[in-house]
């Protein structure tokens, strides 16, 4: 059994005569290499919530600043077959309010906008390369009202609607850190 933790911090600036930074260049959380019970382009910036409409728009929903820890418990089976449990936190920020508002800027207390997943995962060792399939779900939904974020008392595996909304299945290749 071994214990594997990351943590990436980032700050980007734009240079020269550019405002900011462009989208192909800022962070983005959520999906199979970052916080895995949240689909790519579900966590926007902050605490704010992305639209059909900015899920349809912008192909990077990105911020200027990233925070983002990942722990795992990996347990061998047999073989190259592995198992493990996982926790995901953090999110990002932008800079200033212009796509995303003020609900998307990096204020002093961004700690409250942190988003925390969680899960199992499968995986497959194959010497040259690793295979995985995550099943992660969201503890903590940092677009919900201040006193709602954490969702432990929402979770319902019986509701389908509930489970495809919230078990969030990454099928990936190599570790996810």
């Amino acid at each position: 059994m071994h214990w594997a933790n990351r943590l990436q911090l980032g700050a980007s600036l734009p240079y020269h005569n550019s405002d900011m930074l462009p989208f192909s260049k800022q962070y983005i959380v959520g999906g199979s290499n970052s916080i895995r019970g949240f689909r790519i382009r579900q966590l926007c910036p902050g605490s704010y919530l992305p639209t059909a409409e900015d899920q349809k728009y912008f192909f990077i929903i990105g911020g200027d600043y990233k925070l983002l820890f990942n722990s795992e418990i990996r347990i061998p089976i047999f073989g190259g077959l592995g198992a493990a449990l996982f926790v995901d936190a953090g999110n990002i920020w932008t800079k200033d309010t212009i796509l995303f508002g003020k609900a998307g800027k990096l204020k002093k207390d961004f700690i409250k906008d942190i988003a925390v997943a969680g899960g199992v995962c499968l995986r497959y060792d194959l010497k040259i390369l690793l295979l995985r399939v995550d099943l992660g779900m969201p503890f903590r939904k940092p677009f919900f009202p201040e006193n709602e974020r954490w969702v432990f008392d929402k979770i319902n595996f019986g509701n389908g609607s509930w489970r495809s909304q919230n078990l969030i299945l990454n099928i990936a290749i190599g570790y996810p850190f």
